[in-house]
């Protein structure tokens, strides 16, 4: 008797995860996002900075949350795109690809041969992700395969400024000194700006050492103005081209507007206004003279100003084009909202696709994308309705004691 109640427990036993493993519902909204805790892997690029994905704080706290533990293998991101080949022609996938940046040509192709899973599919459980691609339709456009669905979430550009390749830079503090309560708005606004901050001896060493205007190259001075001058209004991937109002084009370098662009630069290299240095700049060197105070203005491809410089709190980027002589103003070297890659894929290994949804959705809810690009409220950034967005970077990161610059700081807290 004891014996067949025995044999009746062990297969019970064994029955229960089989089970359980058919139980699990995934709910559409609120937390926890299943109803039992479940097991994912996933297959992740990481930065040179960034460290192992199963410790970063706000991927870890999220677990706790959404009830699903997210088992990451880490790939060196210089190494991504090769492990990433092996890896789809091994056939053995993981549950998950995160920030593998899958290009159209292998999600047309896996999507095709079923090893990966339509995310479109799953849209009653991504409705932050749907409310995105429905703003920005070109993002969509973007990422829909020729069967009209997508199998992948890309990054998506919110916002004009942030989408514009090369941005300038200002000190707020060398604004002030000159009297200025904004970032001047006009081309010819700039050019008095600039005269203004030669004269001024920011670093007070009695020397004029001071930089008005520099960047890296002198494309990097381009590309903020051109719009300003009425080019690049075919969008940054054709800047050769100027479309006419006849819905012709011409090439952009013969152009009346494109000399009318060289003259303003020509005017701020004789006046000594740009970096005398500008032609054979490199990158290194901005990052130094940005770093020092010796550049007052500087043009960078980049959404945040120099990390680690004294002057990073002072510094605040252009938010909108400088109206130029002829009344344009436009964005020149601007990027679609969203790039054609995918930075999450559900391959057909997964067994919870709609969780699996439902978990990169929240990364594109409001809380989920302060938290992405933040961290973790008190500890990296704090609310503040002085700064862009009402939120800043705490002295933390910004100020770290040990000297570490802002990106590797964050680095613990966010992918």
């Amino acid at each position: 008797m004891f014996k067949r109640f025995l044999t009746c427990f062990v297969a019970l036993l064994l029955a229960l995860p089989f089970a359980a493993l058919g139980e699990v519902t995934v709910n559409k909204e609120g937390f926890p996002i299943v109803s039992e805790p479940i097991v994912m892997t996933v297959v992740n690029a990481q930065s040179p900075i960034q460290i192992d994905f199963n410790d970063i704080v706000i991927l870890k706290d999220f677990e706790e949350v959404s009830g699903i533990d997210m088992q990451y293998r880490n790939i060196p991101m210089s190494d991504a795109p090769t492990q990433l080949s092996l890896l789809l022609a091994s056939g053995v996938l993981p549950d998950i690809l995160f920030k593998m940046s899958v290009s159209a040509t292998d999600q047309a192709k896996y999507a095709e041969e079923g090893m990966f899973l339509p995310l479109s599919d799953y849209a009653e459980y991504t409705p932050n992700l749907v409310k995105w691609l429905d703003k920005y339709p070109s993002a969509r456009d973007a990422i829909t395969q020729v069967d009209g669905k997508y199998y992948g979430a890309p990054y998506i550009l919110a916002g004009e400024a942030i989408r514009m390749s090369t941005k300038m830079f200002f000190n707020t503090d060398v604004l002030e000194k000159l009297g200025y309560d904004a970032i001047p708005t006009t081309t010819e606004g700039l050019l008095e700006y600039l005269r203004k901050a030669k004269e001024l001896d920011y670093n007070e060493n009695g020397q004029a050492d001071e930089i008005p205007l520099t960047a890296s190259s002198i494309g990097a001075i381009i590309g903020p103005l051109a719009g300003s001058f009425g080019l690049y209004n075919r969008g940054g991937s054709h800047t050769y081209l100027y479309a006419l109002e006849d819905g012709t084009v011409d090439y952009t370098f013969r152009t009346e507007k494109y000399r009318e662009l060289l003259r303003f630069l020509n005017t701020l290299y004789t006046e000594k206004l740009l970096d005398q240095d500008i032609f054979t700049m490199d990158f290194a060197q901005l990052i130094a003279k940005a770093s020092t105070g010796r550049a007052l203005t500087y043009c960078m491809v980049n959404n945040s100003p120099v990390a680690g410089s004294k002057y990073e709190d002072f510094t605040i980027g252009i938010t909108e084009p400088f109206e130029g002589p002829q009344g344009d103003k436009i964005w020149g070297t601007y990027t679609l909202p969203a790039s054609t890659t995918a930075q999450f894929v559900i391959t057909d290994a997964c067994k919870y696709p709609a969780a699996a949804a439902r978990w990169v959705d929240h990364w594109y809810s409001d809380e989920g994308i302060i938290a992405y690009f933040m961290g973790v409220e008190g500890v990296t950034y704090e609310k503040d309705e002085n700064s862009p967005g009402g939120l800043k970077l705490t002295d933390f990161v910004v100020k770290n004691p040990d000297g570490i610059n802002f990106e590797q700081v964050l680095a613990t807290y966010v992918p």
